[in-house]
């Protein structure tokens, strides 16, 4: 998994909670950038998560997302 960037963090960009945050319900969870508070390395993320919650994170706790491999698990179902 790929480190999220701060020029990457963008809204509607697909992320995944990295394994190892210190709230591990959320660690390996996918979800959907909803904003960005502050700048380069110091920036709050608002992710919405699989699950329906809201959660804020920093860009250390997210990874990017392969969007090509998320549509194509989406439109196969389950």
């Amino acid at each position: 998994m790929v480190l999220l960037q701060a020029y990457e963090a963008r809204r509607g960009k697909v992320v995944q909670v990295r394994h190892g945050h210190w709230k591990d319900e959320f660690a390996g969870m996918r979800g959907t950038i909803q904003e960005c508070w502050g700048n380069s390395e110091h920036a709050a993320i608002e992710v919405l998560l699989e699950d329906g919650s809201c959660e804020l994170f920093w860009l250390a706790d997210l990874s990017e997302v392969d969007e090509h491999i998320t549509v194509s698990l989406l439109a196969d179902g389950p």
